[in-house]
């Protein structure tokens, strides 16, 4: 879809032209047939009545009125003024690229005596009426009030208003079953202003090479009607082998007037489109993509404000963000931006340039970004396709989307080494145990914490534990004979015996993180003395492959960290006493290992990164008692040493929550669990104790999206716990989740 295409074309049309019809269509006369009677047009500015199933409706005169039963592949479009009567046809005839939504009225013929309900979406800009004999839809763009007198003018009542539902967790009901890998794929794809029929989709699926298809399930600027798209129709397309690039057309910087409090309106916007797309069966964890048509250059920080926040709050609930824009627009000031702390960034860039090239290359966006499986690209447009004898109007799409298929809460990368893992909303923490075992208790939303429960024998090291691909979480140890074991997680929260992973001994307890895509990194310290730096790595459908030797002189145990398109770097104390680190991101080998100028460390480091490429790495200095920070950013490279805290009588602990904060804790004096907070753009605020009690050793943590911390601890003969509540800026009361953790 598009009024724009790209860098060789020019928007169709001004802003100001964009605010009323956007492209001409052949005009249809007011018409009369079963159920319908229109009467004679009055002057310019007057009415025209118009009579269906018993009500009678008056009209301006200007406005067309069609009757769909007499033109059944009519498009209903409501982008134009226009008055439709009777049930949109499953083949409609619209153009591909329409886009916006004005003042348009659709009447369709329905059973039933009930009495008349309306309901207003000032979100999505409809009105909804459902009455005896029919249902009534409308759109408005700055003129609700002409609605309201078409209403009116037949007896229906004026709406209620009714926004998205409420965002809490449960409250959209049961999660719905369309697999998530159905909107991942490699391959030709287009769109269309309507989701075709069933007829139609089989006939394109047996005769073109197309396996993918854009649809558009909302948004204030939705154009066309969409009587084909609804959950049966996705899942059974599914089934069919379709896949799809869910689209939501919300208010565009191009429209004089309709984005005026950018961050709110998108919030709106991805609470509007989460519920339209579980409506229709799409699981959290799956992109939905704004369409954010081209804008002139005077509205860039307007337009990016908008997307940054449209990405964190579809982040917040759940989801992962797509934005389509053109290459010249919103593309490139993405992607001027993409290491700017100060933007949220996409999951996936769509990017519309016309230059008839089925692939992702675009000299606007750099090779580093959206640089592992994340982009999709419109190569051509509004053109005629006819497959199985069904001709569409379509915009041509190449996909290069691999999201991987993540919990139903949204999991994401496992962006530091942890004994806990977050997966969207489930947690789960291993321990071990007074006995030398391995344990782990886990949260769900809906029943809290469970018991404890033994899942390998001694002797074990300290765990470590990634979300995995699939929706799961696998934890790492260092087991018999020095070995590296993994227990993987069955569905339904099973654990099934433990298995070796074929790698050598380990010297150290291994650490692991893992990407988005499901590539999960393992890292080690060798068994010789000045031990070297081991890793290894399992990628899906591919397994495991390693050991790689990364370093030698390694004298502290390595910790990794993933940051943004799935760079992964880690970081330890060499022989020398500074800090080291190597790095990798997708497609390029690991670099030589360097020193960073930070000092001599007195303990080993811990790291954790963030979307937007942040890096924060603490450790101990020389004297132990103080935390000292080094952070990196895209825009400005490393900085540091930076003291962040004092009175430590244990090493910290750092874990990223949401899209660029998180926090670092650890013991100190008096055994109190001290807590500094990384606000992003802020900067980090002075550490503070927490009213949690004496704590033993042991601290280790998980984030969400949401900017929830889960904080572990030992004390006494149990595994306690305590929970920051980015809402309330608070923590909860601790709690002993038992276990006899040692």
């Amino acid at each position: 879809m598009v009024f724009t295409t790209t860098r060789h074309k020019q928007a169709l049309a001004a802003a100001s032209v964009l605010a009323s019809a956007i492209l001409p269509v052949i005009s249809m006369p007011a018409v009369a047939s079963t159920g319908v009677a229109a009467g004679p047009r009055a002057a310019a500015g007057a009415f025209q009545q118009v009579s269906y199933r018993g009500y009678r409706f008056r009209v301006p005169a200007g406005w067309p009125v069609t009757s769909l039963s007499s033109h059944p592949a009519a498009c209903v479009r409501f982008d134009r003024h226009a008055f439709y009567l009777g049930t949109p046809g499953t083949d409609q005839s619209c153009p591909s690229g329409l886009v916006g939504a004005t003042e348009a009225v659709l009447v369709q013929s329905a059973g039933g005596h009930r009495a008349a309900e309306s309901v207003e979406d000032p979100v999505a800009h409809r009105i909804t009426v459902n009455a005896p004999r029919i249902t009534l839809s409308a759109s408005y763009r700055s003129d609700p009030g002409q609605i309201l007198a078409i209403l009116a003018s037949a007896g229906l009542p004026a709406p209620s208003v009714a926004g998205p539902a409420t965002m809490a967790p449960g409250r959209l009901g049961p999660v719905p079953a369309v697999p998530r890998s159905a909107t991942s794929y490699t391959g030709l794809g287009f769109d269309a202003c309507t989701a075709p029929g069933f007829p139609a989709m089989q006939a394109w699926l047996a005769n073109s090479f197309y396996r993918a298809i854009g649809i558009y399930i909302g948004g204030s600027d939705r154009a066309c009607a969409q009587p084909n798209l609804t959950a049966a129709w996705v899942s059974q397309e599914a089934a069919a082998g379709w896949h799809f690039i869910p689209l939501y057309v919300g208010p565009q910087a191009a429209f004089r007037g309709e984005v005026t409090a950018p961050a709110s309106q998108a919030v709106a916007a991805a609470q509007d489109a989460v519920v339209q797309a579980r409506l229709l069966g799409f699981r959290r964890g799956t992109p939905i993509y704004y369409d954010m048509e081209y804008y002139r250059p005077n509205r860039t920080a307007v337009a990016l404000t908008f997307l940054s926040a449209w990405t964190t709050e579809i982040h917040a609930l759940g989801y992962r963000s797509g934005i389509y824009s053109s290459s010249s627009a919103g593309v490139v000031d993405l992607a001027d931006n993409f290491a700017n702390p100060a933007y949220a960034m996409p999951d996936v860039i769509y990017d519309a340039w016309w230059n008839g090239l089925a692939d992702t290359a675009d000299p606007s966006i750099p090779a580093f970004a959206w640089a592992n499986h994340q982009r999709i690209h419109q190569f051509s447009g509004n053109i005629d396709q006819t497959h199985g004898g069904i001709k569409i109007n379509i915009d041509r799409d190449y996909l290069d989307v691999q999201l991987g298929a993540s919990g139903d809460s949204g999991g994401g990368p496992t962006r530091q080494a942890s004994a806990a893992v977050a997966s969207g909303t489930v947690v789960d923490a291993f321990f071990t145990g007074s006995d030398g075992a391995l344990w782990q208790v886990g949260y769900q939303p809906q029943t809290g914490w469970t018991r404890p429960a033994r899942l390998a024998g001694p002797p074990v090291s300290w765990p470590s534990a990634v979300a995995t691909a699939g929706g799961g979480v696998d934890a790492f140890y260092r087991g018999p004979g020095d070995r590296l074991y993994c227990l993987q997680s069955l569905p339904g929260g099973a654990w099934p015996k433990p298995r070796p992973v074929p790698v050598g001994r380990l010297g150290s307890t291994p650490l692991a993180v893992s990407a988005s895509d499901g590539v999960i990194d393992v890292f080690w310290r060798g068994v010789v003395r000045h031990a070297n730096l081991w890793t290894a790595q399992f990628r899906p459908g591919r397994g495991w492959s390693g050991p790689v030797l990364l370093a030698t002189g390694l004298a502290s145990a390595p910790s990794p960290a993933v940051s943004f398109s799935g760079r992964v770097s880690v970081f330890w104390k060499g022989s020398d006493g500074r800090l080291w680190f190597t790095f990798h991101r997708p497609g390029h080998g690991w670099a030589l290992p360097s020193a960073l100028p930070m000092g001599v460390l007195g303990s080993g480091p811990r790291a954790t990164g963030q979307s937007t490429g942040v890096i924060d790495v603490f450790w101990r200095g020389t004297n132990r008692s103080v935390a000292w920070h080094a952070m990196f950013t895209w825009a400005h490279g490393w900085s540091g040493p930076m003291r962040i805290g004092e009175s430590l009588a244990g090493p910290p602990f750092v874990v990223a929550s949401s899209a660029d904060t998180g926090g670092a804790l650890w013991k100190g004096a008096g055994g109190r669990l001290f807590y500094a907070a990384d606000q992003g753009n802020a900067g980090w605020r002075e550490a503070v104790p927490l009213p949690v009690g004496r704590v033993r050793g042991g601290v280790f943590a998980s984030g969400q999206a949401s900017g929830i911390i889960d904080a572990f601890w030992h004390a006494g003969r149990g595994l306690w716990h305590t929970r920051y509540l980015p809402g309330s800026s608070s923590w909860t009361a601790p709690e002993n989740l038992g276990g006899g953790s040692g």
